[in-house]
């Protein structure tokens, strides 16, 4: 199996597992006709659905389009409401499990300004996957985590920078500490979590001006000795099962 990122940005965010037989989609905020470049045109039947994090347009955006043409769309209640689904799609819950072809999936809360879903992901080409993204924090643990596809957006120090240069307002700080995560607050959740059997961590979500590409992945690499990208779009990363 291959994570392709089709785009991980506030511009708009679009993630596939793309297996033998079948693929899922991770948020639905870059149009449709980019994941099928993405997968291969004649592969749309493989998607067997949509998972979506939360309503905001750089997530959601696409939502409506997906659905209409035959991807089911599993998101939270007010998420389906805010783009007016109501056909083709699953009203899920946190805590509840659900299966999506082979693919199971597992809604757990996080904390952002609007209502917000991570996701266990399992599938048997590539074990587990933990996503989250739009969250200042994440207080669940996980165990067996074969692929984090987390969120690191911005830098305490480069936003500070921001600031004190006129090139972005102070308030912007105060909003971003309560829906975005921290490169420091990623490493944080990192070190708590067991990683014995982690071969991938993947960072999401930059911000344009308020991150080092290089120096998030640098930090990540010194506090758990994984293999870590930061995820762009066209990027394809290997998340086989198979051994190290």
């Amino acid at each position: 199996m291959q994570l392709k990122v089709i785009g991980s940005s506030s511009k708009g965010n679009a993630y596939v597992l793309d297996g033998q037989q079948e693929s899922l989609v991770i948020e639905a905020g870059i149009k449709l006709k980019e994941v099928k470049r993405a997968i291969g045109f004649d592969n749309l039947p493989k998607v067997v659905g949509c998972i979506i994090s939360h309503s905001h347009n750089d997530h959601a955006g696409y939502a409506t389009e997906y659905a209409a043409a035959g991807i089911k769309v599993l998101a939270l209640q007010a998420t389906l409401e805010a783009k007016s689904i109501t056909r083709n799609c699953v009203a899920i819950e946190e805590g509840k499990g659900y299966k999506i072809g082979g693919f199971m999936v597992y809604p757990f809360g996080v904390m952002h300004d609007v209502p917000c879903i991570g996701y266990v992901v399992y599938h048997e080409e590539c074990g587990k996957l933990v996503f989250f993204t739009d969250t200042y924090a994440c207080q669940h643990s996980f165990t067996g985590v074969n692929h984090y596809l987390i969120e690191a957006n911005y830098s305490d120090e480069r936003l500070a920078e921001n600031i004190a240069a006129g090139r972005l307002p102070p308030m912007l700080r105060d909003r971003l500490l309560t829906s975005h995560m921290e490169i420091g607050n990623t490493i944080a959740f990192l070190r708590r979590n067991p990683l014995n059997a982690v071969r991938n961590i993947i960072l999401v979500h930059l911000s344009d001006g308020n991150s080092d590409e290089a120096q998030f992945i640098d930090r990540t690499v010194a506090a758990t000795g994984k293999r870590v990208y930061a995820a762009s779009a066209g990027m394809v990363i290997d998340i086989n099962r198979s051994p190290l």
